[in-house]
């Protein structure tokens, strides 16, 4: 007879010599694949909301959709030893900055609801997201980042090539092309709709992240200060006017969605 087997958010089950101490990952409740009939479980990252919860080892289950160059060291920090519980991390098929269609989709696959998960995603100026590209793999640690090819590229590029760059289809570069895509992938559904139950600003990321911290009596410990800082000048110096014009169109539906504008954002992030 299989062994019961905790259900989401329950206490872990124990050392595999009966010891005291929990194990480090907790385990959702094992599903079969829909499409392979096979036995599988994901690892949760439950973030206590009480002194009772972090002893058993129990929590609100997460899911942070990281949505890339938007604050997510930042975040990482606050959650600690907690995110690598995460199945952004644990499960290889949920690994990378996926959006949250592909997260839905591939936890479906598993036998998993995304709405098992509280999820959390951030956002940030698309004009200053695409500055953060390009000053950032155009730096060494581009080559470690899976973008080797624009690293190259952009050493001799303006960012007036990189935005022709990003606009010419038959331009080379990588398969993932995160930069390519809307920052609204990581928190929307197909519809343009907001499916991330809570959203955070990067601009306004310390004061977001306290604020969900109080609303949903997270046991997690805030940084004093951004972990990761961005090394550029004001984004806004980047662009001639026609780079701008060209941003703001392929960003439309960002700005709408979210308040952004040039000169930055207009209305509070949605939560």
């Amino acid at each position: 007879m299989r062994k019961a087997t905790p259900a989401l958010g329950a206490t872990p089950s124990y050392g595999r010599n009966g010891g005291g101490k929990p194990r480090k990952r907790r385990l959702f409740h094992p599903r079969t694949c829909p499409e392979k009939g096979e036995l599988v479980a994901v690892f949760a990252m439950l973030i206590p909301r009480s002194l009772g919860e972090r002893i058993r080892g129990s929590g609100l289950p997460m899911l942070f959709i990281h949505t890339p160059k938007c604050g997510g060291k930042f975040l990482g920090k606050a959650f600690g030893r907690h995110l690598k519980d995460c199945v952004t991390l644990t499960a290889p098929k949920l690994r990378g900055h996926l959006t949250f269609i592909e997260y839905r989709d591939r936890l479906r696959e598993m036998g998993y609801d995304i709405a098992e998960f509280h999820t959390l995603s951030l956002v940030r100026n698309p004009f200053d997201w695409q500055v953060s590209w390009f000053t950032y793999l155009r730096r060494n640690p581009g080559r470690r980042t899976g973008y080797p090819l624009e690293h190259d590229l952009f050493q001799d590029m303006s960012f007036d090539d990189y935005v022709n760059w990003l606009e010419d289809p038959d331009a080379p570069r990588s398969p993932q092309f995160a930069m390519g895509k809307q920052v609204l992938e990581w928190s929307c559904d197909e519809s343009f709709e907001i499916k991330a139950d809570s959203l955070l600003r990067q601009e306004s990321l310390w004061q977001d992240a306290r604020d969900l911290k109080d609303r949903l009596n997270l046991r997690i410990r805030i940084p004093e200060k951004p972990v990761n800082t961005s090394k550029s000048s004001d984004y806004r110096s980047y662009y001639s006017d026609k780079s701008a014009e060209v941003i703001a169109k392929r960003h439309a539906d960002d700005c709408r969605l979210f308040g952004y504008a040039f000169d930055g954002p207009v209305t509070p992030a949605t939560s």
